[in-house]
């Protein structure tokens, strides 16, 4: 059987048939290559049946200027933006309320945060039974805000004009409404700014600022100030000084204890609105001010007067250019530091010029016989004297090497005295004769050894006195110095020598501050240096028994007696050359120191007469008297009682 023959199939639309016979309209992409690539390894592949449907226009590369738009992009960018933005600021906020907050807050604060000092107040002087002798009392300043007067304003409809606030502010502050008018009216700085402050008065009371405050006038300011007062006046003035309108210590005690009597300010901070009024419920603190301390002297003020008073009265009675009374124990407590013309230091600019200074511790003088004591006690000390020694005394001795000759006061024949007698009689040869046998070292020294050539409070402006280096001692100075010249001292230091000798030979710097008081009412005694000791004990009584002399009926200051006590002293007459008076007559330093109760001294008081009248020209006319004066009213204060046994007085001659 022979095969049936297959029909062709017919031909499906779009099949490769139809492929075949149709007509290409557009040239077809070539097949891909298959050639191998390097650097891959040759594949073989499978040959692709040929695409179907209509051709595919060619591909257009788009231009790099244009790329196709894709909104999911531009979403994703926008947000990403903000999203860093946003952080930003939460970043800052986060910043400005976690971090930078203080300060920021700070900042804000201190445009409107108003500090006002508070002053600490000075510290009073007093004496030594709590006399004030100088003090600080409240005072205020009064000021206003002139912006405050504009007059009513949509803000401010209550504000005053300039003349409204003058009218009400004229009878509380003393000054005329067309005083007060230009101070009130607005004006403003340099920079531009509104002036807030101005100045109305100065040194108002509490009572007189309660009355401004009672007015009731906005803007209205009072400023705690103080005043520096002394109570006493001029008791003692030269010593406590005094200080500047704007408190600025400026003389004696009150710029020595400066550091004492100022006290640290303080401060309040508080608050403040756009006109700078106080907002009552801001922030405000307060440190409050630590006063100075109150400086208590040794100084008894009733005695300081007394003696100031006797001073006076001694210069006009002699013509004296000024008279210095110092009061002061054994121990060296300044009691009273007199002069007869005596500051006020309320009011210094009206006292002379002469008189606005310390003379007892800034002037000095040749002591004259008052340091033939030094020389007495030395030589006692070194054993080259004793009291009752016997000397013949002429009334003139030449000097070696032609170095001149030294007279007594008066001319006479030789006398036959004692060295308690030539103390007594005030010789200078008899002196000289004594004091020769120290060697000028051996003098030097002891007058350093009392005192001399230093300071003893060190107050401002006083003086060391004059004292050359034994060195510098020429063949005539090397003798003067035995019987209290050639060297010159203050009144204080005058004084100090004695009390050496009055403490049993034991000195002890002078001093004039008791001790310090704080706000608390806690005393604090000042430190006190130990004593040096100068002479034994035996020597400084032996030189006191001398001086009892001086004051008996045979010495030259009898006029130092005072009724009841024993008394131990010794006048001095120095010449103060070339100066002369208007007279044309010489001019005298005439001065006593003495101390009593001589058998148990306590007390010292020395007095110098500078420049007297020519009748009054002695120690023993001119200073006894008023030593005596003072003596017996201090002894009577200090409740001493009087002397029991009489004296057992060295003789004076033989």
């Amino acid at each position: 059987m022979s095969p049936t023959p297959t029909k062709p199939a017919a031909p499906r639309p779009g099949g490769s048939a139809a492929r075949t016979a149709a007509p290409r309209t557009a040239p077809r992409t070539p097949a891909r290559s298959t050639a191998p690539r390097a650097p891959r390894a040759p594949r073989a592949r499978q040959p692709q049946p040929p695409r179907q449907g209509p051709p595919r226009p060619p591909a257009r590369r788009p231009s790099r200027g244009a790329r196709p738009g894709r909104p999911e992009r531009r979403s994703a960018v926008v947000l990403a933006v903000l999203l860093v933005v946003t952080t930003v600021f939460a970043g800052r906020l986060v910043q400005l309320q976690a971090v930078d907050s203080a300060p920021l807050a700070a900042a804000a604060l201190g445009t409107r945060l108003r500090t006002d000092t508070i002053a600490a107040e000075r510290g009073s002087i007093t004496d030594s039974t709590g006399v004030v002798l100088a003090e600080s009392v409240e005072r205020r300043d009064i000021t206003a805000d002139p912006s405050l007067f504009s007059g009513p304003t949509k803000e401010r409809p209550k504000a005053l004009t300039p003349e409204e606030g003058a009218a009400k502010l004229a009878p509380v502050l003393g000054m005329s409404e067309a005083e007060l008018v230009p101070l009130l009216t607005p004006k403003t700085t340099a920079s531009g700014n509104p002036s807030m402050y101005v100045m109305l008065a100065k040194g108002f009371t509490p009572a007189q600022w309660r009355a401004v405050i009672a007015v009731g006038v906005p803007g209205v300011r009072g400023v705690k100030t103080e005043l520096r007062t002394y109570p006493a006046g001029i008791t003692a003035g030269n010593l406590v000084g005094y200080v500047s309108k704007d408190g600025t210590a400026l003389a004696g005690l009150e710029l020595a204890e400066d550091s004492t009597l100022t006290g640290t300010d303080g401060e309040e901070s508080y608050e403040s609105g756009r006109n700078g009024e106080r907002i009552p419920l801001g922030d405000s603190s307060t440190t409050p001010p630590v006063d100075g301390k109150d400086v208590r002297l040794t100084l008894n003020a009733d005695l300081q007067y007394y003696a100031q008073d006797a001073a006076k009265a001694q210069a006009e009675k002699t013509g004296a250019d000024w008279v210095a009374v110092t009061v002061m124990t054994k121990t060296g407590e300044v009691l009273a530091m007199a002069e007869s013309g005596s500051i006020d230091p309320a009011d210094p600019g009206a006292t002379p010029e002469a008189d606005r200074h310390n003379r007892s511790l800034e002037d000095v003088f040749e002591p004259g016989s008052t340091g033939k004591v030094i020389t007495a006690a030395a030589a006692i000390e070194q054993g080259l004297a004793t009291p009752d020694m016997q000397l013949t005394v002429p009334d003139s001795i030449a000097l070696p090497r032609n170095a001149g000759t030294i007279h007594d006061s008066h001319n006479h024949a030789p006398e036959k005295l004692t060295l308690a007698g030539v103390l007594a009689e005030s010789s200078n040869v008899g002196t000289i004769m004594v004091g020769q046998e120290l060697t000028p070292q051996q003098r030097y020294d002891y007058l350093r050894a009392f005192g001399l050539g230093e300071k003893q409070l060190g107050l401002p402006g006083e003086t060391r006195g004059i004292l050359a280096p034994v060195d510098d001692w020429d063949g005539r100075q090397q003798y003067n110095v035995l019987f209290g010249q050639g060297y010159a001292v203050t009144a204080l230091q005058a004084a100090q020598v004695y009390a050496t000798i009055a403490n049993g030979g034991v000195r002890i710097q002078p001093h004039v501050v008791a001790g310090t008081t704080d706000d608390s009412g806690t005393f604090t005694p000042a430190e006190r240096p130990a004593g040096t000791r100068v002479v034994s004990e035996a020597t400084a009584k032996q030189v006191t028994s001398m001086l009892e002399g001086v004051v008996s009926s045979e010495g030259t200051g009898q006029n130092a007696a005072v009724p009841g006590f024993r008394v131990a002293g010794k006048t001095g007459t120095s010449q103060d050359l070339p100066a002369t008076k208007a007279t044309g007559s010489p001019q005298y330093t005439a001065s006593f120191t003495g101390m009593a109760p001589a058998d148990d001294p306590q007390l010292i008081v020395s007095v110098t007469v500078q420049h007297p009248d020519y009748a009054y020209h002695y120690g023993g006319t001119a200073a006894a008297p008023v030593f005596a004066d003072v003596m017996q009213y201090a002894l009577a204060q200090q409740g001493l009682r009087p002397s029991g046994a009489a004296p057992d007085l060295v003789p004076l001659s033989w």
